[in-house]
């Protein structure tokens, strides 16, 4: 709340009798809050963990707060009464759920309703979290005031810290807090702090009355004095932080006896809150009530209209309508919020409000009915469900290939695996149609979803429906003579089985593959009889090979036993196996949200799929199953390792994954090991680390340098020292470690010939270098890179490419780059050294692979495009890939495969066996400004789609590029993307096809 207030250290503390875990917050003697937990159940401590996560109510959440007895209003009692039993309850009106009398020190303690910040931390910018939109904040607010009013209560010390969001809800709600408990304003208690801020001190009751006294509250019976404070809060949120009645105490106070808002014409007439807050502030006499007028105002400019004429479709828990958000037509699921089922329905809300994924629908919003009878769910609209489709009550947008819309449901489903979830209610029904084109399949409903733990999960009743049941969870059902108190634990692969059975409805158009009838479906289940499966793959055609793979792929996801039953991700893997090999030129790239924000460097680990990503506060690990899952499904590995806010420069891997160094702008240079996250080496150096070379072979080496300065320091992680520093003559532009003991360090000497540096480390002395070898490159060198199979170094620069031998002094190959000659050095940005793998002369050593020309390809990139060049074949001649391009940076993928080449906006790949250009996506929307490196996953595949890329820039925005499965109407192998609207003429129907995601 308050600047002055710091939470203490974590204190015992005892209400009805049991123990708290709690953070004290102080407001001034005799005034304070706990943050903590309420203890409902007596013998929680005793319980067992996994007993813990099952009990509902085991422990509450509370905030407590203690008043003197004496500083107590007369009619508290009457007022906690009424809260505690539920009298007093509406959504807008923080609750108060139990008091205790210590008469013994003088004391009385209220549990009430938790709360994440008050409207004064909101509008200083003290609080960042959930908030409804402004229509539902007015609302909320006067809706709250007006309901203490009815019951005959007024607040008298309405100020932004009196009102407060409950963001652990769903909704999000504005809440009404601290009336009738304390006989004092929050101005006493303010003024007792030392050194109180300007904001903190605005919110001092004088400030927000037209009444003389400002401390006591007894005896306040003028609801005009809270009208007039409503106006002026909700002035104060639309400006956030600004008083209506001026910009200075004085000022205000004045203004205030005047009646004269000074700054309400700042808000604009035609603002929709302009009058009802100038009519707050001005009220009439008795009789006419400005605030309710206001409120009902507010009401119409709430951002949901619902139409309950036209219904959707019905639930277990509630209604589907037709409504419009914000314009726009949605699909709302109406709850009532007095149901039995509360628990269920604010478990949904808050699992969902937390989803974002193409192929899980998307919930927009959640809102209270303006009579607080219903609590609204709004969600994208959609064209209909797959059980429509299969039943032909579905008409256009067209759906995509089979195979691809098994895909998108696999995706979808998984998505919400990967954020520790089940479904637990996966049928046709629950697989939407999205409106727009191309089509996605949408995984909705998710009423009975549970939380999981390493992909277990607990239950207390057996939700789903019979139809689409796992044999496990059936046979718990209907087991009625051995059934025992706890159930047993489920796992994700039960939404498998459903999902499994899903797949063959959609490619029979309505059968189900355990029988036709659906009364007997769940017996055949039981006894493990998919009959149907039998007949479909008899009558498949013979040259059918999709068909047959994918009734193999449905029998796997429906194994009688949970053990033998494939996940997801190998579901996923199969099917983009399936979809890759239908048309492998249609696989393209487009922009789709981000998973990844924030301005993270990414670095993928070498061995496994892993990524670290790390922003100026946080390093975060993430995973996958296999390169087949999309990006956007990747699972949080670790908890975040925090540190001090600080930009990061550089982030790189060692060679076995085990370590993990980076480069922060306050030339912090720290090391963690991996898995552990423990700190094995942190150092402040004496300049900002832009790159980070670990030693290829020795795991525990590195080298850093910044560019452009004159010296290369080589550390340990192993002793968390630097252990030598390699000064130079000359300023530093790039350095290659080519053995475990040596190292090349080039150097940029403009007008002198550019050279390059072999150092040596000594065996039996690390910390000793010597200069074994020295090349003369050019006036310049910025680029290396080291052969190992060849054992030839390559340098690039001052317009020129050569290759080297630690046996000679002079070059074995060299090309002078045909560029303009008004073109500057530094327009050639990059060049790469491709690795060929299973050349067959592996066996014939060094002397082998310096005569194949597979080892000898070499791309580099200027303001004329691409080249590549290979000094054995004949014309020796480089050849051009691309045209008028402004390369920035290249990269082979690990295998040699395929090449990328990226700039500003835009990104090319080809495949390095025929050199043709699979992808070219020209988009301003990626906002590379200046890339600094690009990379790929390692990967053994050949496969495209498991390729996936890495661009980190020079500011710190990274992209992640990964390869999955669309609709488009890309016709040929070369065509660009168009991230332009997809709108297109009523006549045109699009061409299908396959394509890619891009994630920034």
């Amino acid at each position: 709340m308050a600047d002055a207030e710091q939470p203490e250290p974590v204190e015992d503390f005892i209400f009805k009798g049991k123990r708290l875990d709690c953070k004290k917050k102080i407001f001034g003697e005799g005034f304070f809050l706990f943050d903590g937990y309420w203890k409902e159940n007596e013998n929680a401590g005793a319980e067992k963990e996994r007993v813990k996560s099952k009990t509902s109510n085991l422990k509450k959440e509370v905030a407590i707060r203690r008043i003197k007895n004496e500083d107590c209003l007369d009619g508290w009692k009457y007022v906690v009464d009424k809260l505690v039993n539920g009298n007093l309850n509406h959504n807008n009106i923080l609750r108060v759920f139990s008091y205790e009398e210590d008469v013994a020190n003088g004391w009385r303690y209220f549990a009430l309703e938790p709360y994440s910040a008050t409207l004064y931390e909101y509008c200083n910018g003290k609080y960042d979290g959930p908030m409804p939109n402004k229509s539902q904040v007015h609302y909320q607010i006067t809706n709250g005031v007006s309901y203490l009013h009815g019951k005959g209560i007024v607040h008298g010390d309405l100020n932004p810290l009196n009102v407060v969001i409950a963001a652990q809800s769903r909704p999000v709600r504005m809440k009404i807090s601290d009336f009738g408990l304390s006989k004092f304003s929050y101005s006493k208690q303010l003024l007792k702090i030392k050194n109180i801020s300007s904001e903190v001190k605005l919110c001092m009751r004088k400030y927000w009355t037209l009444s003389e006294e400002t401390d006591s509250l007894e005896g306040i019976i003028d609801a005009t004095e809270d009208v007039i404070a409503a106006g002026c809060i909700l002035f104060y949120y639309l400006t956030h932080g600004k008083h209506l009645f001026g910009n200075d105490f004085e000022l205000i106070l004045i203004n205030l006896k005047k009646k004269n808002p000074v700054n309400l014409e700042n808000l604009g007439k035609n603002h929709f809150a302009y009058e009802p807050i100038k009519n707050m502030i001005n009220p009439p006499g008795k009789g006419f009530n400005w605030l309710h007028i206001a409120n009902d105002k507010f009401k119409e400019a709430l951002s949901l209209q619902v139409n309950t004429g036209k219904t959707l479709g019905k639930g277990y828990f509630g209604q589907v309508f037709e409504g419009k958000f914000n314009g726009d037509l949605v699909a709302v699921k109406q709850m009532t919020t007095t149901t039995a089922h509360k628990e269920i329905l604010q478990r949904e809300m808050n699992t969902h409000i937390e989803l974002n994924h193409v192929n899980v629908v998307k919930l927009l919003d959640v809102t209270d009915s303006a009579d607080n009878r219903f609590t609204h769910l709004v969600l994208e609209l959609c064209a209909g469900t797959l059980t429509d489709y299969c039943e032909k009550n579905y008409s256009e947008p067209e759906l995509p290939p089979d195979e691809l819309v098994l895909y998108q449901i696999a995706n979808g489903l998984h998505y919400i695996h990967s954020r520790n979830l089940v479904h637990r209610d996966i049928k046709p029904e629950n697989i939407l149609i999205s409106m727009t084109t191309p089509v996605q399949m949408k995984v909705s409903d998710l009423s009975f979803v549970k939380k999981t733990r390493e992909d277990i999960f607990s239950q207390s009743k057996i939700r789903g429906t019979l139809q689409w049941m796992a044999p496990e969870r059936l046979k718990v059902l209907i087991d009625t003579e051995n059934k025992s108190a706890e159930l047993p634990d489920g796992t994700i692969k039960s939404d498998t089985f459903s999902s499994g059975c899903v797949f063959f409805y959609f490619l029979t158009r309505g059968i189900h593959p355990f029988g036709k009838n659906k009364v007997s479906a769940p017996a055949n289940i039981l006894l493990n009889k998919p009959e149907e499966i039998v007949s479909y793959k008899q009558n498949l055609a013979a040259d059918d090979v999709n068909g047959r793979i994918l009734a193999r792929l449905i029998e796997d996801m429906i194994q009688f036993e949970e053990k033998e039953r494939i996940g997801l991700p190998e579901v996923i893997k199969q099917l983009a196996v399936v979809l890759y090999g239908m048309d492998k030129i249609k696989c393209q790239l487009r922009l789709v949200e981000a998973s990844f924000v924030e301005n993270y460097r990414i670095r993928s680990h070498p061995t496994e799929p892993i990524l670290a990503c790390a922003n100026e506060k946080k390093l975060i690990f993430y995973t996958a199953e296999n390169l087949s899952i999309p990006f956007s499904n990747w699972r949080k590995k670790k908890e975040e390792v925090t540190f001090q806010p600080n930009f990061v420069r550089s982030l790189e891997w060692n060679i076995n994954g085990k370590r993990l160094a980076a480069g922060f702008s306050d030339r912090t240079l720290v090391v963690w090991s991996y898995p552990e996250c423990k700190i094995l080496f942190q150092k402040k150096l004496p300049i900002i680390i832009t790159e980070i070379n670990w030693n290829p072979t020795r795991p525990n080496l590195f080298a850093i340098f910044l560019w452009d300065k004159n010296h290369v320091s080589v550390c340990d992680s192993s002793i968390g020292n630097v252990i030598t520093t390699i000064d130079c003559e000359f300023r530093v532009s790039a350095v290659k470690w080519i053995s475990e003991n040596r190292i090349a360090v080039s150097f940029s000497i403009p007008r002198r010939n550019g050279t390059i540096n072999i150092f040596e480390m000594v065996e039996n002395n690390l910390t000793t270098t010597r200069l074994v070898k020295e090349f003369t490159h050019g006036e310049h060198c910025y680029y290396l890179e080291w052969n190992e199979r060849t054992q030839y170094l390559a340098s690039c620069g001052d317009k020129r490419i050569k290759i080297w031998s630690m046996d000679h002094d002079m070059p074995i190959y060299s090309l002078k780059l045909p560029l303009q000659e008004e073109e500057e050095e530094e327009e050639v940005k990059k060049f790469a050294w491709r690795l060929c793998t299973g050349n067959g002369e592996e066996k014939g050593g060094i002397e082998m692979a310096r005569k194949s020309a597979k080892n000898f390809t070499f791309v580099y990139g200027s303001m004329e495009g691409v080249f590549i060049w290979n000094p054995l074949e004949s014309e020796q001649q480089p050849r051009r890939l691309s045209e008028d391009e402004y390369i920035e940076m290249l990269a082979f993928s690990s295998d040699g495969r395929f090449l990328a080449a990226v700039s500003y906006g835009i990104l090319m790949i080809w495949s390095a066996e025929d050199w043709v250009q699979k992808y070219k996506l020209d988009c301003s929307c990626i906002q590379i400004s200046d890339p600094r490196n690009i990379s790929y996953f390692t990967t053994k595949s050949a496969n495209l789609y498991e390729n996936k890329l890495i661009v980190n820039d020079e500011i710190g925005d990274s992209s992640l590029l990964g390869f999955a499965f669309e609709e488009s109407n890309i016709s040929d192998s070369a065509s660009e993307i168009s991230t332009e609207s997809d709108d297109e003429d009523d006549d045109v129907r699009p061409v299908k096809r396959l394509m890619g995601s891009l994630f920034l």
